[in-house]
């Protein structure tokens, strides 16, 4: 995507708003470790699947031409204020910094957002967040040049600048990333049932961003890139046989590496609590005894995404009740 002079722009309207939400997605493949000299690069190449349940929403608004750019949480009902910290909020208004000045943007802006889920304890709000500011952004450009035309994977490509993981929010249900490429897979196993068991819904101690630069201390990282492209090919041979249980435990086999990997960087850290463990060995223990189950997978935080095939809607009910007993909230939606 080339920039873009402002000829012939339009101008904003004092107070004029421009919104656009975003969803979040879940990796089964994961994106963690970095290469190159292209911002967030993933040394891996990864698959997710979108969550359309899980969204962020951004407001950007126009203020006074002499006031700063800032951020402050978008008060909506229904919505859920994010705690972000100065640095995320700077992370924020960095990306925001970028996209206007790749159009010459002209002017003051306050940005807004909310999530309808928790926030920065290892449900992706990263991905969401970042998907829906270069979305609002979007709206923005597009008011400004309304002739100038864009693909989504130009958009994308510029989301993931600010969170890697956000340009695969842009696309459904399940995404295949390598460096620039995007790409669509198709899905075999129909609708899913999507559960998410929130086990931990404070801030992690450790971002997404920083396990990035953690994890290179383990050793377990050399040869990480193989087996998760090792473990994306397989899964792959899964979807195209219709294997739900090969899939389940390549699935699992993945988020464990990943884990092993905070566990074992110097000094070692981890996200994973007594009521992680204990949701992740009554799912595997019902695996042992029956053979089948849903889907299971953790990305960089305490909690556990649960994804069940439509004919185990009874199974995916009943557990929804199961994980009080944990003081866990279930986030389930149907997808």
């Amino acid at each position: 995507m080339s920039d873009v002079q402002p000829i012939n722009q339009r101008e904003i309207s004092f107070h004029q708003v421009f919104a656009a939400e975003a969803p979040s997605n879940i990796a089964l493949i994961k994106y963690m470790g970095k290469s190159g000299n292209e911002k967030n690069w993933p040394s891996n190449a990864s698959l997710s699947i979108t969550l359309p349940e899980l969204r962020t929403r951004v407001e950007i608004e126009k203020l006074g031409d002499n006031v700063q750019d800032y951020w402050e949480p978008l008060q909506k009902n229904g919505w859920i204020v994010p705690e972000l910290s100065l640095k995320g909020q700077m992370r924020f208004l960095e990306h925001w910094k970028f996209l206007k000045g790749k159009w010459n943007v002209e002017g003051s802006f306050v940005i807004r957002s909310a999530n309808n889920f928790p926030s920065d304890c290892g449900l992706a709000s990263s991905a969401s967040s970042f998907a829906a500011l270069t979305l609002a952004a979007k709206e923005v450009v597009e008011y400004l040049l309304p002739n100038e035309l864009f693909s989504r994977n130009d958009w994308a490509q510029l989301s993931r600048l600010g969170s890697g993981s956000s340009c695969r929010s842009f696309f459904a249900p399940v995404v295949y990333w390598k460096e620039d490429l995007l790409d669509v897979w198709e899905w075999p196993f129909g609708p899913l049932l999507h559960d998410t068991v929130v086990v931990e819904s404070t801030k992690k101690h450790v971002s997404s961003s920083e396990a990035h630069k953690k994890i290179e201390s383990s050793l377990l990282n050399m040869g990480r890139a193989e087996r998760a492209d090792a473990r994306l090919k397989k899964l792959k041979e899964t979807f195209v046989d219709r294997d739900w249980p090969s899939a389940f435990q390549i699935i699992w086999s993945e988020f464990w590496d990943m884990h092993a990997l905070f566990e074992t960087s110097e000094p070692s850290f981890g996200y994973m609590t007594a009521a992680s463990l204990e949701v992740l060995r009554d799912i595997h223990g019902h695996w042992q005894e029956f053979g089948d189950g849903p889907w299971v997978t953790m990305d960089a935080g305490a909690n556990i995404h649960l994804l069940y095939r439509e004919d185990q809607k009874e199974l995916y009910s009943s557990w929804k009740h199961r994980w009080t007993s944990l003081r866990a909230e279930s986030l389930g939606r149907d997808l």
